[in-house]
């Protein structure tokens, strides 16, 4: 098999959240009163990604729900002196979608107060949780840009459930809005046989062959474009309790289990890594695009830039 070009800098990430974090199914955690009566296990699974990232000498951004930073402020900071970034994953993991503005933006400053207190950090750089960001909810991102977040790595470019943009651009874009300027950094996608994919985090990586999984980046480095991995802590967990689920979406949210650990080590080994800050300092060529009545609408380049 060939190797990945090493070359390129690539963002690797953490959404750090709870093992019964899980949207868009009716669960017995659905309800954040819940949550305190469920075991945890977020402390020790996330401890064991500190672990390979140290081994790998690598850096990465841990986009964090805010609950979980309040319940365990140690372990954010252990991350935060780790030398990783810290980012927001949202307070409460609800689809972005499903909220107003109003509620989203009142989710948005309790997790960014927790996070920046507990952290020390400035955290500017936003996730949606299951990437639910969709075209309706555009409405977001000024959202966002007023409340100091600079990056947001929320956009799938392609169909997935709870988001998706499918068509959209794969490459880090400039978004003008009225609160000000944002950059989007789009999750990792590849085409297969005409298909728009993701590949390179999540269940993708853990159902996809190792194979597959470096043909995505070396056909986006070939682009040149940066790649993004992200994995959750609960993912290298194979012993985690079971949550009943549909017989899809338990497939999706169990497979491979116990192989992730060993298949995320070889990508890290593979690839180079680092945060979604150091790598959106590393990107020339920021398209740009503006925010007009609810849509994302392209501008112009500032510089050579890659547009599919």
């Amino acid at each position: 098999m060939n190797e990945v070009q090493t070359e390129m800098l690539n963002a690797f990430c953490v959404d750090l959240e709870e093992w019964f974090h899980i949207c868009g199914v009716p669960t017995e955690y659905s309800r954040p009163d819940t949550w305190n009566d469920a075991p945890s296990h977020v402390v020790q699974d996330t401890e064991v990604l500190l672990r390979l990232l140290n081994e790998t000498n690598t850096r990465g951004t841990f986009l964090t729900v805010g609950w979980v930073a309040e319940r365990y402020p140690d372990l954010i900071r252990r991350v935060a002196d780790a030398g990783h970034e810290i980012g927001c994953h949202s307070y409460f993991h609800r689809l972005v979608y499903e909220l107003t503005p109003q509620q989203f933006e009142e989710d948005l400053v309790s997790c960014l107060d927790v996070l920046r207190d507990v952290s020390g950090q400035p955290v500017t750089c936003y996730r949606a949780p299951s990437f639910s960001i969709k075209r309706e909810c555009f409405w977001a991102f000024p959202i966002l840009r007023r409340h100091g977040i600079d990056v947001d790595v929320s956009i799938v470019p392609a169909r997935r459930a709870n988001g998706g943009v499918d068509g959209f651009s794969r490459d880090p874009f400039l978004l003008h809005t009225d609160e000000g300027q944002i950059k989007c950094f789009p999750v990792s996608v590849m085409q297969v046989a005409g298909r728009t994919i993701q590949f390179s985090g999540g269940g993708y990586l853990r159902l996809l062959p190792q194979a597959i999984i470096h043909a995505g980046y070396r056909q986006n480095h070939r682009q040149g474009r940066v790649g993004m991995s992200y994995i959750h802590p609960r993912e290298i967990n194979p012993d985690q309790p079971r949550l009943k689920l549909p017989r899809l979406k338990s497939f999706k949210y169990y497979v491979n289990l116990a192989k992730t650990e060993s298949k995320l080590r070889r990508v890290l080994e593979t690839c180079r890594f680092s945060t979604i800050a150091d790598v959106v300092a590393s990107v020339t060529g920021w398209p740009e695009y503006a925010l007009v009545d609810g849509d994302i609408v392209r501008q112009s380049t500032v510089a050579a830039g890659h547009m599919d």
